[in-house]
């Protein structure tokens, strides 16, 4: 199942991510969602930034962008208007 969620929607945010993260860790406050795989991360800010690590390389955005989860392959694709970037559960 793969869903396309807006950053601006809070709430499916949180949904998807709680859901993408449910073999890995999962912290949550009142502006943030991180999801960790042991070594490696996928962090959603409320006011628009994506962070995601991993042991060779890290991505950092800043501004409007949506997340496809696709939860049967274990990935998220943040999309802007100028990039594409992927993050793959370990």
């Amino acid at each position: 199942m793969t869903t396309e969620v807006h950053l601006s929607d809070w709430a499916a945010v949180t949904t998807e991510l709680q859901q993408f993260g449910a073999s890995g860790e999962v912290t949550t406050g009142d502006d943030h969602i991180r999801v960790a795989f042991g070594g490696a991360y996928f962090e959603v800010k409320k006011e628009g930034v994506v962070r995601t690590g991993m042991p060779l390389h890290e991505f950092e955005h800043d501004g409007d962008s949506k997340l496809i989860v696709d939860h049967e392959n274990g990935s998220i694709t943040v999309e802007t208007d100028s990039l594409e970037y992927t993050f793959r559960r370990p």
